[in-house]
């Protein structure tokens, strides 16, 4: 796992930010070119408006084993389970180990093919830790705020860029390019989040997104 970015956008509210490796990115587009073959239509879940929304499958459990439980491994262990702690009224064995009897489970896994002028507006997501993953950015925000109805405006950073708020309404902008490509943003599925529209590129955003739970053992 590359170096963990542990943000906080107001007290205790905080959200990671992280690039992932190479060969997990590869696995991830092999997944985009499996769900475009299967071609399972996730729009009736989505909040907003996009051309195409796929169900997607990650087989080898990448994102549960591999990058969500990395993230038990780096120094932000403790972090993360004083949050799942608290929402599973404390589970967990004396030594605060994470392990039995709850575990990380995947919800339904989807990828967006967002092209110019579509969107996606605030909401939430269900489960306990929601992610996105960029795969593809085909514009710049430089470019895309020096639009002539962009330029000058109070709205100057949301064109084209994913914005995250906390449950206090306290907000953060990433600013979306090619070098947000292989990023991603895991926070607490309470936050809510927007996608704004792009303008400067005919290609599609490719973005993959999904939801954590926990599951108690009996």
């Amino acid at each position: 796992m590359r170096e963990v970015e542990f943000n906080k956008i107001n007290n205790d509210h905080w959200y990671m930010h992280f690039k992932l490796p190479d060969e997990i990115i590869s696995y991830l587009w092999d997944c985009v070119h499996d769900a475009e073959k299967a071609n399972i239509d996730r729009r009736r879940d989505l909040a907003g408006n996009i051309s195409r929304s796929l169900g997607m499958k990650d087989d080898k459990n990448i994102m549960v084993n591999t990058v969500f439980g990395g993230l038990f491994d780096s120094d932000l262990k403790e972090i993360f389970i004083q949050k799942i702690e608290r929402s599973l009224n404390q589970v967990y064995t004396k030594d605060r180990s994470f392990g039995k009897p709850a575990s990380p489970v995947l919800g339904p896994l989807w990828v967006n093919f967002q092209k110019k002028y579509e969107f996606n507006p605030l909401h939430d997501h269900s489960g306990m830790f929601s992610f996105v993953i960029w795969m593809k950015i085909p514009y710049d925000y430089e470019n895309e705020k020096e639009l002539p109805w962009v330029k000058g405006s109070n709205g100057e950073t949301s064109v084209g860029n994913f914005v995250l708020m906390d449950p206090s309404m306290s907000s953060h902008t990433f600013l979306m390019n090619k070098n947000m490509e292989g990023h991603c943003v895991l926070f607490p599925s309470n936050f809510f989040h927007m996608v704004y529209p792009f303008y400067t590129s005919d290609e599609e955003r490719v973005s993959i997104s999904g939801n954590i739970y926990f599951e108690l053992e009996q």
